[in-house]
């Protein structure tokens, strides 16, 4: 797998998204992509991932797609949100400008957790996404150094960490039951 470029891998999943039967087919958001190819690293180890003002970021993502953007692969356009001057960069794959792409190159299992991925993110919101990879980025952390995590820990880490956000902890709770149903979570590490 080390011989697949990571933009063909942004390529992939932009690409898989914009052929979902969707109301609005692509990625939703640079926020959408972050947090899909955050999921997606939980496998795999693609990119690196830091804590930053929205949850999990990489800059390397962040740099792969701006240049796949600049350079046409990916087809950029901006969709007004209800918040007043705020945007979403709504990303869809480019099938003129991607003439040598070939989706046959990558793995059967990329393909399979992509799809796996995209069925968790497409259709939640930017504050959901932020919300789930935050949960699930605290819950790994403690569950690290402990073995296990708790609602009040993560609860606690993103009412210091963004105490703007307002998340509660039913949205924590909510968010964690999520992740253990996608899998992504799972209570106690086995001995």
């Amino acid at each position: 797998m080390n011989n697949i470029s990571r933009e063909d891998l942004v390529l992939l999943l932009t690409k898989k998204a914009t052929e979902k039967d969707v109301d609005i087919p692509g990625i939703m958001g640079r926020k959408a992509l972050q947090k899909s190819f955050y999921f997606l690293n939980q496998h795999y180890d693609f990119f690196t991932f830091k804590w930053h003002d929205y949850g999990p970021f990489s800059g390397e993502l962040q740099q792969i797609t701006k240049d796949l953007v600049s350079n046409g692969n990916i087809t950029l356009k901006e969709i007004q949100t209800k918040k007043q001057d705020a945007v979403i960069n709504h990303m869809t794959f480019s099938d003129d400008n991607n003439p040598y792409f070939s989706e046959e190159d990558i793995p059967k299992e990329i393909h399979s957790r992509m799809n796996q991925v995209l069925t968790l993110v497409l259709g939640r919101t930017p504050r959901e996404l932020e919300l789930l990879a935050s949960v699930h980025y605290w819950a790994k952390k403690e569950q690290f150094a402990l073995d296990s995590y708790s609602p009040e820990y993560i609860h606690n880490k993103l009412t210091e960490l963004k105490p703007d956000a307002g998340f509660t902890m039913p949205n924590v709770i909510q968010a964690i039951e999520t992740l253990e149903h996608f899998d992504y979570l799972h209570p106690e590490i086995s001995e």
